[in-house]
């Protein structure tokens, strides 16, 4: 019972999907929470003394206890600024009228100061006026009650005087702890949110860029853009596919295309191709961008190969029958970024335009490779000469189908991997 009185009190006026985050509103409550009990935990000093002035200053405690649940009141009414009002007047008020009437030698005029390091947490970044005009009316408060000395304007000295002296430091040095301790766990707990956050934020962004390329961006805000020269691009085109989206639902469409591009991912990650994008059924990534290797073309050939098996199975699985066209090419290659909304890292040049006519100019179930790759990779792959092919805008080309790996070259290439 009274653990979920003190949360509602916390928690009044914050809404449930804001709960994580640093809130002034939280920590207003915290604070009137304070100063409503370290009152009560004051009053038995003075019940002792009563006879000797502390009637007077029960009086005082509990008109301010019975006011503090205003506080989370005016919160929970959305009504943040006045219950931040209501929280700076109180406690000034509590402060100013037990020193007074303690005596300046009580100390109790301290907590102002206390109450001047509070400030800044209670409010939001555009109320800096508000924040700057409780810090001085604080701290005037406390220069003139510094300044003044008033002594024993209700008690006279003695063991009441000396015991109020004694609880005063107490409880201020047990408030300022417990302060500092909420507001150290709450600043804590937000860091780690941030870190999560941007941790989250990293992962995401390389979901969308190579890691290099990611790194670049954070580190500067020029623009991306590195010439490689020499890398090979895969293209691969599901056979049929507009055939295909007719005759079955959205939901089988994104199942099927989620499974063949999540295996297509994982093979490109494993013979270490970067993947550049997707659009539609088709499915385009590189080797030897944006870290050059030596064996790009070999990587391509490979993870090409391995394609065609997770295709062919994913097909059988899902009793369908459409083929899968590869075309790769290589040779030099510019990549960067573009976009400022949503980054895009693509490739051009002549050689990625040859890659994709090598798919598009394809046959299904087969990979097909340009002269330039053939050469690259004919001592350790088995191909078959196509013929020349006429490609718009670059001419006549020969072209070669790749069949597999040779024998002797598989378990080495798995290895370097």
């Amino acid at each position: 019972m009274i653990s979920a009185c003190i949360k509602a009190w916390v928690w009044a006026g914050i809404d449930n999907n804001d709960r994580d985050n640093i809130s002034p509103e939280r920590l207003t409550n915290m604070i009137a929470l304070l100063l409503m009990l370290v009152p009560v935990l004051h009053m038995p000093v003075h019940v002792a003394y009563w006879a000797q002035g502390g009637l007077w200053q029960i009086g005082n405690l509990l008109l301010h206890t019975v006011l503090c649940p205003f506080i989370p009141l005016a919160n929970a009414k959305h009504r943040p600024g006045l219950a931040k009002v209501l929280l700076l007047l109180l406690f000034a008020s509590l402060i100013t009228t037990s020193s007074l009437y303690l005596g300046y030698s009580s100390a109790n005029h301290f907590f102002l100061v206390l109450g001047i390091f509070i400030c800044p947490f209670l409010f939001h970044s555009h109320q800096s006026s508000q924040l700057w005009l409780a810090i001085a009316g604080y701290l005037i408060l406390f220069l003139s009650l510094e300044h003044l000395k008033i002594d024993h304007l209700g008690i006279a000295p003695g063991p009441y005087m000396s015991l109020c002296r004694q609880t005063a430091g107490l409880g201020l040095v047990v408030t300022t702890l417990l302060c500092a301790y909420h507001i150290h766990r709450d600043h804590s707990a937000s860091w780690q949110r941030v870190d999560k956050e941007r941790n989250r934020s990293e992962s995401l962004l390389l979901q969308v860029l190579p890691k290099p390329i990611a790194e670049k961006l954070k580190s500067s805000r020029q623009p991306v853009a590195d010439y490689f020269s020499s890398a090979t691009t895969i293209f691969a085109d599901i056979a049929g596919f507009s055939r295909f989206t007719r005759e079955h639902t959205p939901m089988e469409l994104v199942t099927y295309l989620n499974q063949i591009f999540t295996a297509f991912d994982k093979l490109a990650k494993r013979y270490g191709l970067e993947k550049i994008k997707t659009i539609g059924d088709q499915y385009m990534a590189v080797s030897g961008v944006p870290e050059s290797c030596p064996d790009h073309a070999a990587r391509c050939c490979c993870c090409a190969l391995e394609m065609q098996r997770a295709f062919s199975r994913i097909n059988h699985q899902f009793h369908f029958h459409n083929g899968l066209r590869i075309g790769i090419n290589s040779g030099e290659v510019v990549a960067g970024v573009i976009g400022q909304e949503k980054y895009s890292y693509d490739l051009w040049g002549d050689s990625v335009n040859l890659a994709s006519r090598m798919e598009s100019q394809g046959q299904s179930q087969r990979i097909q490779v340009s002269e330039y790759t053939y050469k690259l990779c004919q001592h350790r792959f088995i191909f078959k000469p196509r013929g020349n092919l006429a490609v718009r805008g670059i001419g006549t080309v020969p072209a070669y189908w790749l069949l597999g790996e040779r024998p002797q070259q598989k378990q080495r290439m798995l290895s370097q991997s």
